[in-house]
């Protein structure tokens, strides 16, 4: 309910008119307003209006970076015919806020999870941070439409500023430090690609690390995944911290002619270092097998020995990079080096390794 203080002289009450005037002057500043001032200094803000049917929004989201606009969520692909379509969004329009709920220090995932939580009429604030100067936003459903001063002519309003579209997925090569959608043909063949993560391991977060690229796999045919790269999603279906590393692995080695991946690659890389001291007891083995990655330098531990040393302490897991055995460096060291560091050392042997860093 709008309370007007504007306070209307005697004669109003007895000329209809005239109050029906004041009435729509009021109604006409309130509608000059923009949809929210905490994103004034966005290009082209606007409301559009959803109303979400049972096939959802037909919206596709990524997070990225804009030059100008900054870190946001984005609309990277549309549905054809769907709701959102019809009402007026764009590809590469960036959402400011769902339902007046601001998305501007929101996560991919956080940004998707209020999306899908939405229900009926949704009201999505958005901006078109490629619309140069002097254009205006003419999308559908915006909010605030203006009428020109009466005595003087309308001009043509000018057409909207057309947002450049993100890259073919099946092409766009990744960014450092940034979202990136791909697409890869597997044609329902091996993808070749070894992953790190899961809630039951030592490296838990929101995403799959890729640890290693086979030969002649898809991945390896592909060419734009590479070792620490972080896998954020998979045929539309988000890595979840709760995912167990099966269920994840299993999201994204799906048997499938495409699939249509989020990645993220971190540059430079950032590990966490972990130092432990392991004791040999009655002569057996610590228990680490040394792997060679197909890609890159160094060795990586693979499956700890059930039993070992190694696997009682609980603090290393395989994936875990070797960097130095008892002081010595094994960061660009080969398999049998590095096997030879752990059989020559002595009872009680520290070692340090470099584990990948979810974002």
């Amino acid at each position: 309910m709008t309370v007007m203080n504007e306070r209307l002289e005697p004669e109003h009450y007895l000329k209809p008119a005239a109050l029906f005037r004041a009435i729509w002057k009021r109604t006409l500043s309130f509608r000059k307003k923009k949809p929210d001032d905490r994103f004034a200094n966005y290009k082209g803000v606007r409301d559009i209006t959803v109303k979400k049917g049972p096939a959802g929004l037909g919206i596709m989201i990524i997070e990225g970076r804009h030059t100008e606009a900054g870190r946001g969520i984005f609309v990277s692909d549309l549905q054809e015919g769907s709701a959102a379509e019809q009402a007026g969004l764009n590809i590469g329009d960036m959402i400011l806020a769902v339902n007046r709920d601001s998305l501007l220090s929101c996560t991919y995932d956080a940004a998707a999870a209020k999306l899908k939580q939405t229900e009926g009429v949704v009201v999505l604030t958005v901006c078109s941070p490629n619309m140069k100067e002097g254009e205006e936003s003419g999308a559908s459903g915006v909010s605030g439409s203006q009428t020109p001063n009466q005595g003087q002519a309308s001009k043509p309003a000018p057409s909207p500023a057309k947002p450049e579209p993100p890259a073919d997925p099946a092409t766009a090569q990744l960014r450092p430090n940034q979202d990136t959608v791909i697409e890869i043909n597997s044609n329902n063949e091996v993808l070749g690609i070894l992953l790190l993560g899961g809630s039951d391991t030592l490296l838990n977060g929101a995403a799959a690390v890729v640890l290693d690229i086979y030969k002649n796999g898809c991945i390896a045919k592909d060419g734009r995944l590479r070792p620490g790269d972080q896998i954020k999603d998979c045929n539309g279906v988000a890595i979840a911290k709760e995912m167990a590393h099966e269920r994840m692995c299993l999201t994204i080695k799906q048997k499938a002619p495409k699939l249509k991946m989020n990645v993220y690659r971190p540059e430079p890389i950032v590990y966490d270092e972990i130092d432990v001291e392991l004791t040999k007891k009655g002569g057996r083995a610590l228990g680490l097998a040394c792997i060679q990655p197909v890609q890159g330098t160094g060795v990586y531990l693979g499956e700890l020995l059930p039993g070992s040393p190694a696997e009682q302490d609980g603090r290393l897991q395989r994936g875990d990079f070797l960097a130095s055995v008892d002081g010595k460096d094994m960061s660009a060291a080969d398999a049998a080096t590095a096997a030879t560091a752990l059989k020559l050392c002595s009872n009680k042997v520290p070692i340090k390794v470099k584990r990948f860093k979810i974002k």
